[in-house]
Parts: structure tokens; sequence; C-alpha cells
């Protein structure tokens, strides 16, 4: 297989796809004539996209050889890029962006795929690595994008990221070998199996309630972030609050680290300890307002604690059923994405409302309850296989 470390960047080339947007939005609207309500849409139709395909796409890895998703998913990628980057009417960018969710599922097929193909001894550890791209290209997207678009345009990163998504199908082709004995399924059964699975086993309905509070938290404070950086006494520039990224930069050293102790404590110990470290960052977010050192000492426990459940419930799950990581992985990350989706679209209720001392709180209430969803319940047993 080809080295981890490439797979990190490109898990993280890929997901940053889905947020180069973020930054940009205040110069979209500006070259398009769009106020704010039509250009909010433009990230709702990327979640609608992502939305799709986690549901109807991904569970398909488990009956399909993933290595063709994998360079299809790529190539896709690149093709909605290249169409935003070209596009001149704002109703067929929305149908790009759309695209552009639709089509990004590298980053969540190559869990599965690596799982299958690595000993359970370091399934940790090399998810670890992998994950800490996927965090990378979350968390520096957005200063990238905003840098680039200052200063070459808007639509420089999606060209620059079409030919780079080209690129990353033809490694994948060349480099990433072909599953063996892969199992057709019918895709209806595919679908009606994933209650199956939720039923089956509690440490999946734990992992799952888990992250997607835990991401939910995350997602939250993190669009609130740019509000609050941007009030008195600051009043920072989106240049500045788009650096706070770096602050995750901590967080993505580790990850490969928090891989190794999930291999060596297991994972449902390792999701235990990141949540309270997640709960001691909003605390610190919440007690030191208006502290620069607080807040980012605050993001930087947040990003460990989520990072670091992300890594241990991923290795939790993919250990239940060899035959269905696809499915897994699916209901993990749709439910993750779901907290996320959630959160996001009470961020403007509690900020306006309590602001960021309101946030913080909402925030905090959320890494409680996933730090209880921890308890109690059987521990689910790895199943041999399943169909």
């Amino acid at each position: 297989m080809g080295s981890t470390l490439i797979l990190a960047m490109i898990t993280g080339l890929s997901v940053a796809n889905l947020y180069y947007v973020q930054s940009l939005l205040p110069l979209i609207a500006s070259q398009l004539h769009l106020h704010a309500g039509e250009v909010f849409l433009i990230p709702t139709a990327i979640q609608i996209g992502l939305a799709l395909a986690l549901l109807l796409l991904l569970p398909i890895g488990d009956s399909r050889e993933r290595r063709q998703m994998l360079i299809l998913s790529a190539l896709g990628m690149g093709v909605a890029s290249a169409a935003i980057g070209l596009l001149p009417s704002f109703p067929l960018l929305l149908l790009a962006f759309f695209l552009l969710g639709l089509t990004a599922l590298v980053p969540y097929l190559l869990p599965a795929y690596v799982s299958a193909l690595v000993p359970d001894a370091i399934r940790g550890r090399t998810l670890g690595v992998i994950l800490s791209g996927q965090f990378t290209g979350l968390l520096l997207s957005r200063s990238v994008s905003g840098l680039v678009g200052q200063y070459l345009g808007w639509r420089t990163i999606f060209l620059f990221s079409a030919v780079v998504m080209v690129g990353v199908a033809c490694w994948i082709r060349s480099q990433l070998p072909r599953e063996q004995n892969v199992k057709p399924i019918a895709y209806l059964a595919l679908q009606a199996s994933q209650l199956g699975l939720l039923r089956r086993y509690s440490g999946l309905r734990q992992a799952c309630l888990s992250q997607g509070l835990q991401f939910g938290t995350f997602m939250a404070l993190w669009s609130g972030l740019a509000l609050h950086l941007a009030e008195p006494p600051w009043r920072l520039n989106s240049a500045w609050i788009g650096a706070f990224g770096l602050v995750g930069i901590i967080s993505i050293v580790a990850a490969p680290h928090i891989g190794r102790l999930v291999d060596q404590f297991g994972a449902h110990r390792l999701v235990v300890a990141a949540t309270l470290l997640s709960l001691l960052g909003v605390t610190l977010l919440f007690c030191f307002p208006h502290s620069l050192l607080a807040i980012a000492g605050g993001l930087i426990l947040l990003d460990l604690g989520v990072q670091g459940s992300y890594v241990a419930n991923q290795t939790r799950v993919f250990s239940l059923d060899p035959a269905a990581r696809s499915r897994l992985g699916c209901l993990l990350f749709f439910s993750a994405y779901l907290g996320a989706a959630i959160a996001s679209s009470l961020v403007a209720v509690f900020w306006t409302h309590w602001h960021w001392s309101g946030l913080t709180l909402f925030g905090a209430i959320l890494v409680l309850l996933a730090l209880l969803s921890q308890f109690g319940g059987p521990r689910s047993r790895p199943a041999a296989s399943s169909s």
C-alpha cells in the first residue's frame, strides 16, 4: 500500500474542498452582487450534496471495489471544482457546489479501505495519521482560501484544486492495490441493513452519538469564533481570524500518537479521555472570553478532544464487522455531519440572545451529553462478518 502520509495528504486536500468557500463568501457575494440570503445558499448546497453522498453512496463501498470508487470520487471533485472556477452564473455555480458535496467521498471511503488492509494491532495508529490529514484540511482550508482569494481571486483556489484532484485520482489508480473478494450486495439490502447494525452494536450507537455531539460543538464554536473575534476589543479582520485555524496544528501533530494510545489502551477509554479534554477546552472558552491566550488554549484542547474521539470512534467502529465497514462508516460520518448541521443551525439563536457566553454554554452541554453517552449499556463485541 502507498505511504500513509500520502494518504493523509490526499484526505486533507479532499476534505479542504468542502471548506474553502467559508472564507470566500464575502468575495463571492461582492463579485456576483448577491445578498446574504443568497450567498449562504452555497454552503447549504455543499451540505445537501454531502449528506446525500453519505447516505446514498458511501454504503456502496461494502459491495463494490473501494479503490475504483475512490478514483471516481476524486475525478468527480476535480470536475466540480473546475466548474466552480469557470461557470459565470449563480444558478450554475450552486449546482456545481452541490456536485462538489455529492462527489466528496474520498475522505470517507479511505478509512474503511485502509482498515481492511492493515492489521488490527496498528489500525488506530494508521487511522490517526490519516485523520490528521482530514483535520489539517478542515482547519487550514479557511486560512489558505482566504489568502488566495484576497490576492488571486476567489475562483483560483478551485481551479488549483481541480488539477490537484485529477492528480489524486491518477495516484490512487497507480499506487493503491485493488481489494480482493468483494461480495456484491443488492443496494436496497445494503441500505436496509444499516438499521440492523445500529440495533446490533451498542458501541456503534455510542460512537455515533458521541461524535455527533462533539463535532456539533466543534463546528458551532468555530462558526461563532469569527463573530466573537470581530467584536471589541479586538475587531480582527478576516485574515487574522482565519489565522486562528493554525492552533489546530497541535492536534494534527498529536493524531498519530492518539492512534497509538487507542491501540494500547482501547478505543472506549480514549473516547472518554478525549471527551474530557473537549469539556476542559469549552470550559476555558466560557470562563475567559476576553483572553486571546485562553481562547487559543481552549481551542487547542477542543481540537485535541474532538480529533482524539474521532480516531478512537473510527477504530472502534471499523473493528465491529469487517464486511460492513462502509456502512459502519456511513453511520458514524453521517452522525457527525448531522450533529454539525443541527448545531450550526442553532448558532444564530444562541448568538442573538446570549453571544459568546451562550454559545460556549451550549457547547459545554453538548460535550457533557457526549461524555454521558459513553457510560451504561453492554459493550459491543466485534463480529466475524456480516452482509
